[in-house]
C-alpha cells in the first residue's frame, strides 16, 4: 500500500551524498536515461559543503538552481532527502532572509558550516523546497534516509506503517523545534562529537553505530569510504563511496552501481608524479 510515508515502484535510483558535484548526478541521470523514463529518484541528502576544489564542484549558486531544475524536471518522483549538512543552512534560513548573520546554530556541522554559504542557500532555494523535502522515506519495503534510523528512536506500533506514521510526526516536531534546542533525530552522537546517545536520522555514524535492527532493511549515505565504496551491514547499505556509486531497487531488489572512470581518475589524482 502507497502512503505519504512509503512509495512503491518498479524502479527507484538513490543518489546519495552529491556535496555540490552536479557533474556526477548528471552522468548517473545519462547512464540511467532518468529524464526519459518513469523511475523514481530518491537523494539522500548532503547537497552543499564540498571538500573539492571549484574547479571539480558546482557553486552554492549552481547547485541551488540545479535541484530546482530537477525538482521541476521530475516532479512527484524525485524525493528530496535532508542530511547534516542541510540541516544546519535551512535552520539558518530565517536569519539569513530577515538580514542577519546566522551564528549560533543548533545543528551547525563544524567547520564545513559557511556564513556565505548560509546566505546563498537561503536566497536561492525557495521556502517550498524545504517544506517538501523529508528526513526518510520507504520504498520497495526499504527505509531510505541520510545516516539511517538506530532502534531506540524507531517508534514501536502495530504495524511497521503506523511505526512509520509515528516517525514521520516525530520527524515534523523535530524539524519544527530545531531553532529552539538540540534535537535527537538530529543530532550528533558522541562517537560525532554531539551528546546523543546514539546519532538521529542525520547523524549516525555507518561505522560505529549503525545497527541492522528494524523491521525494514536500510540505505543511507553520510559516512564517505572512498576506497570500500558501497558497503552492507546485514541486510542494509551506506552507498556514501564520494560520488563513486549509487543505487538502484528495482522491486525490492537491491544493488549498487559505481562508475568506474570517475573512481579511477579520483585514484590516480591520489599517486604524486615521481621526483625528477
Amino acid at each position: 500500500m502507497e502512503t505519504k510515508n512509503s512509495i512503491q515502484c518498479e524502479r527507484c535510483i538513490i543518489v546519495p551524498d552529491v556535496h555540490q558535484d552536479i557533474a556526477w548526478v548528471e552522468r548517473v541521470f545519462e547512464r540511467e536515461q532518468v529524464m526519459a523514463s518513469n523511475d523514481s529518484v530518491v537523494f539522500l541528502g548532503d547537497y552543499f559543503d564540498s571538500s573539492k576544489k571549484p574547479r571539480k564542484r558546482a557553486g552554492v549558486g549552481e547547485t541551488c538552481e540545479f535541484l530546482e531544475r530537477t525538482r521541476a524536471a521530475l516532479g512527484g518522483r524525485c524525493v528530496f532527502l535532508l542530511g547534516n549538512h542541510d540541516i544546519q543552512y535551512w535552520e539558518a534560513k530565517p536569519i539569513c532572509d530577515a538580514h542577519r548573520t546566522p551564528r549560533h546554530l543548533h545543528n551547525r556541522c563544524g567547520m564545513s558550516f559557511s556564513k556565505s554559504a548560509a546566505k546563498k542557500v537561503a536566497s536561492n532555494l525557495p521556502l517550498d523546497f524545504w517544506t517538501n523535502a523529508r528526513l526518510f522515506i520507504a520504498v520497495n519495503g526499504w527505509l531510505l534516509s541520510h545516516a539511517g534510523l538506530a532502534a531506540c528512536y524507531w517508534p514501536q506500533a502495530e504495524t511497521v506503517e503506523r511505526s512509520l506514521e509515528i516517525l514521520q510526526e516525530n520527524c515534523v516536531g523535530a524539524l519544527l523545534m530545531m531553532r529552539f534546542g538540540p534535537q535527537h533525530l538530529l543530532a550528533a552522537g558522541q562517537v560525532r562529537g554531539g551528546t546523543a546517545p546514539v546519532g538521529g536520522l542525520t547523524w549516525q555514524d555507518w561505522n560505529d553505530e549503525f545497527a541492522d535492527a528494524l523491521p525494514l532493511p536500510q540505505i543511507v549515505g553520510h559516512t564517505i569510504d572512498e576506497l570500500a565504496g558501497a558497503r552492507a551491514n546485514g541486510r542494509s547499505w551506506c552507498i556514501d563511496g564520494g560520488q563513486s556509486c549509487y543505487g538502484m531497487l528495482t522491486g525490492q531488489n537491491f544493488e549498487t552501481r559505481t562508475i568506474e572512470r570517475e573512481r579511477e581518475l579520483r585514484r590516480a589524482e591520489r599517486v604524486r608524479e615521481p621526483e625528477l
